[in-house]
């Protein structure tokens, strides 16, 4: 009963509410959300304005809540299937592409009206000649239009150019529920308008955005240094990660940039792999599993030989074995137990360092649509690798000197601890950013008194935002 908006079933019953909708849909316009139909578990038709498997509440301070808001931007055309149900665009995309298609609307319509202009151009330029003594004389009364518009009268053109553009860009609204489990409602003609639409955001990323990007990098317009900086110019510009393969087969020619991109993948990948491992592994095991993985992945671990652990096997049976009919049945069967619980091999052990860099190949060649080649073991950094592992991981390993050369450079005492990495967004204060941009600005020029009065700025302004326990109130003290 508390649910007024949205589903819980994956769409069999969808709640409504007439007063939350209509914030939905003043929300929704902002965000180029579009108000469309969808068909419940029972065939009947609900109008709404954000996706299906949203949860709409009031809270216990009367206000209205959305939870579950996973998807406010519409799905990627170019990964569609349930596997790739959460592969949503990115909203800097959107932004991106509704300025886009303002532009191009703005300049069609200056080309359709420049016809008209020039014929008029012409006829003026015709009847020029014949009336050349009567605009000789100059006329108290006639303003000259090239110096500006008439006194007392508005440039129209000038006031409606931003109404035009606002206009344009509400017109663009994307079905956020389309490509997906869900049944739409509506003629075919506007659920195939609604699905051209978000495939034209697709072929804009694959056309425009990712060329456009690859062109900086390579005039070296931006310049990512590790895989932090790497993402976030990439969120930055609107592209997704899971498309790091494609930038990374467009700048085959720049080997700088293309072993940080290859690293970035392999540690993407490894650290799916490392998680899997985890989650087949006993809580009691997990610092020798992280260990065993390292070891795999940065040294060089061969199959374990099975012959003497077999004979051991055998003799240590056959002596139980003999020593259990000189006891009690009880006790015996308490000793048997006891030795099958002790002789349990974990999981990981039969891991080694060609199935684990099979296992990352092939993940990337499934995720991210890259090659890994076999030297990329060897051509990688390992210190840069290994501790990018560790920050996506959550992984705290003991801090010494490591021979990375070494077969097995790691032992399950250098795993200090396993920390759990929640992704979170972090709030952005564009103004307390400008005035640091400007501060650094200040600080190169050698201004140091107006540096330091910016920052002072900025850390005031993230103070009261934000908070004092925010990356930027950090940077703004150093």
């Amino acid at each position: 009963d508390s649910l007024l908006y949205g589903s819980v079933d994956n769409g069999k019953k969808i709640s409504w509410n007439e007063s939350f909708h209509s914030k939905v849909v003043e929300a929704a316009k902002r965000l180029h959300v579009k108000e469309h139909v969808v068909l419940d578990g029972s065939g009947n038709p609900v109008k709404l304005a954000a996706t299906v498997e949203c949860k709409g509440i009031v809270g216990s301070d009367d206000r209205h809540y959305i939870l579950d808001l996973m998807r406010v931007t519409p799905r990627d055309s170019n990964y569609i299937g349930l596997q790739h149900r959460f592969c949503v665009l990115r909203p800097e995309l959107v932004a991106s592409f509704i300025e886009a298609e303002s532009t191009n609307k703005s300049t069609t319509q200056k080309v359709a009206d420049a016809p008209g202009e020039s014929n008029g151009q012409l006829a003026t330029t015709a009847e020029g000649p014949a009336k050349s003594d009567e605009n000789s004389v100059p006329r108290p009364d006639k303003f000259d239009e090239d110096s500006g518009p008439r006194p007392g009268t508005s440039d129209d053109s000038s006031a409606t150019k931003p109404a035009e553009h606002n206009e344009s860009t509400a017109e663009i609204l994307f079905n956020p529920n389309v490509f997906t489990e869900y049944k739409l409602a509506g003629s075919p003609e506007e659920i195939a308008a609604d699905e051209a639409l978000v495939k034209k955001v697709g072929s804009y990323l694959l056309d425009t955005v990712i060329p456009k990007f690859v062109q900086d990098l390579c005039s070296l317009d931006v310049s990512p240094m590790d895989g932090q900086t790497l993402t976030d110019v990439l969120h930055s510009n609107g592209i997704n990660v899971r498309y790091l393969g494609k930038v990374a087969d467009m700048i085959k020619h720049l080997p700088h940039l293309r072993g940080l991109l290859s690293s970035e993948i392999i540690v993407r990948s490894a650290k799916h792999v490392v998680k899997e491992i985890l989650r087949q592994s006993a809580d009691h095991d997990i610092g020798p599993a992280i260990a065993h993985f390292l070891n795999c992945f940065i040294g060089n671990v061969l199959a374990p030989s099975t012959k003497g652990s077999v004979d051991s096997t055998d003799t240590k049976t056959q002596k139980g074995h003999e020593k259990t009919q000189n006891q009690k049945s009880a006790k015996g069967q308490k000793s048997s137990l006891s030795a099958s619980s002790k002789n349990i091999v974990p999981t990981f052990s039969h891991l080694t360092s060609d199935g684990i860099w099979s296992n990352i190949k092939e993940f990337a060649k499934h995720k991210y649509l890259f090659e890994v080649t076999d030297d990329a073991k060897t051509g990688a950094k390992r210190v840069a690798v290994l501790r990018n592992l560790c920050q996506k991981v959550g992984i705290t390993i003991a801090s010494r000197k490591y021979d990375l050369d070494a077969a097995a450079p790691f032992q399950p005492s250098d795993i200090l601890n396993l920390q759990p990495v929640v992704k979170h967004s972090v709030p952005v204060c564009t103004d307390a950013r400008n005035l640091m941009e400007a501060g650094k600005i200040r600080m190169a020029e050698g201004t140091l008194n107006e540096a330091y009065a910016l920052f002072s700025e900025a850390f005031s302004l993230l103070q009261q935002i934000t908070g004092p326990m925010h990356k930027d109130a950090a940077n703004c003290c150093r």
